[in-house]
């Protein structure tokens, strides 16, 4: 028996598994799914307009760009505007589109790979799949938007920097460098998230060492073109609000801190939930008395400057929920305090998950605050660049597999039913 027989039966299961993903999104491809609400008009009303712009005036339209009512990077536009010079259909587009974000699952579980070299494959094949109900994958898979594409490049940055952890070969530092750079040229925000990955290499190397050095001079250049564009040029696209009834001269990028930590500390919570609740993943000292002051104070402070209008949209799950059926804020506080309280002894004692979560606090500038730019971002994050205590053995057993699988399911139901229902 040949050898590829012998390993495709091996992995008979996850084939028919991945096999089945696959054909539950080119269902909802045909069907057209909408899970996070605004994809459908984005792609039509926004960047399908930009595309065809692009298409026909491409220097009139790269220059008055901060004019035409996008905040995304304009260069998802410019590259699909390609298919449209030459008459591509958009059925077509967006099917070339959906398969080129089969590599996110494929990267994420090549990144636990190397993260997690000791534990069973097929355990780290289901965690993988968890990205097939992703409400955010599923629709931006469907409907082009320069979030999920930019995602993808982060998580391949991800695997390189993997790569060099386990080597040390500069090369792959080298490769993260660029490919976060592509990234974040794509979608700004994951562009935050350099410094993270800069310390680890001076903290390698040596800050005056000159690898770091070259990596240094490496992102100037690579920085350059966009710092050109945004700043010389003052094309400034990142000053457009996604908020519904945000007044034009209010403040949109960085007006309230406060309401940027509780919500998203109760979205990273939302999907910590399931390992927290089967100790997958470990969190010691939550009822530690500095721990409960801390926790206290932050969410104290922050509740006291809370200010988010619910009318403005977002909010995540948990401030939604409160604000439908309470009404209030009240239910969305009492969840963020425990947020707070579990999420802060990640950070106890190790600078770098502190860093993390800032960067991923600052990874969203922005007033409206939308679940969907955290889905399925942070269940990568969580797995692959935090230091965290994980006993993934743990998921072998049948009922904890189940309850991840439902807990995930439920969610991406919940979004479908919302936006269908509501």
């Amino acid at each position: 028996m040949s050898p590829i027989f012998l390993n495709n039966y091996k992995y008979k299961k996850e084939i028919v598994f991945f096999l089945f993903f696959y054909i539950t999104l080119l269902i909802s491809f045909f069907l057209g799914e909408n899970s996070t609400g605004g994809a459908i008009g984005d792609y039509f009303d926004t960047n399908k307009h930009l595309r065809l712009k692009f298409a026909s005036e491409f220097f009139k339209t790269f220059y008055e760009y901060d004019t035409l009512d996008s905040r995304h990077s304009p260069v998802l536009n410019i590259l699909l505007s390609f298919f449209e010079k030459i008459k591509l259909s958009d059925i077509l587009i967006r099917l070339i589109h959906l398969h080129l974000c089969l590599f996110l699952p494929y990267l994420f579980y090549k990144c636990l790979i190397i993260k997690f070299i000791k534990i069973d494959k097929k355990i780290l094949f289901f965690l993988s799949s968890l990205i097939f109900l992703s409400p955010t994958f599923r629709t931006l898979a469907i409907w082009p938007d320069s979030r999920l594409i930019g995602l993808i490049l982060f998580t391949l940055s991800i695997y390189y920097f993997l790569k060099f952890e386990e080597s040390k070969n500069f090369k792959f530092a080298i490769y993260n460098v660029l490919i976060l750079a592509l990234s974040a040229y794509v979608s700004p925000n994951f562009s935050v998230f350099s410094i993270f990955f800069f310390i680890k290499f001076v903290l390698n190397y040596g800050f005056f060492s000159k690898k770091i050095f070259l990596i240094i001079i490496t992102n100037v250049v690579l920085t350059f073109p966009a710092f050109y564009y945004i700043f010389i040029l003052d094309i400034n696209f990142f000053l457009k609000s996604a908020a519904t009834g945000l007044a034009e001269n209010e403040r949109i990028i960085f007006n309230n801190l406060f309401n940027d930590i509780l919500i998203t500390f109760s979205i990273i919570f939302f999907y910590l939930i399931p390992f927290l609740f089967f100790k997958i993943i470990k969190v010691n000292n939550i009822l530690d008395f500095k721990n409960i002051l801390i926790s206290t104070l932050i969410f104290l402070i922050c509740v006291f400057n809370f200010d988010y209008n619910y009318l403005y949209s977002g909010g995540g799950i948990f401030f939604k929920i409160s604000n439908f059926f309470l009404h209030n804020n009240y239910l969305f506080y009492f969840i963020s305090f425990f947020a707070i309280l579990i999420i802060c002894p990640f950070a106890n004692k190790n600078y770098l998950n502190i860093l993390l979560f800032v960067l991923i606090i600052l990874n969203n500038p922005q007033y409206t605050i939308y679940h969907k730019y955290f889905d399925p971002f942070l269940l990568i994050a969580f797995l692959t660049i935090f230091s965290l205590n994980i006993e993934l053995k743990k998921i072998f057993h049948a009922k904890n597999y189940f309850f991840i699988f439902a807990y995930f399911l439920a969610f991406l139901i919940i979004n479908n039913l919302k936006i269908n229902y509501v």
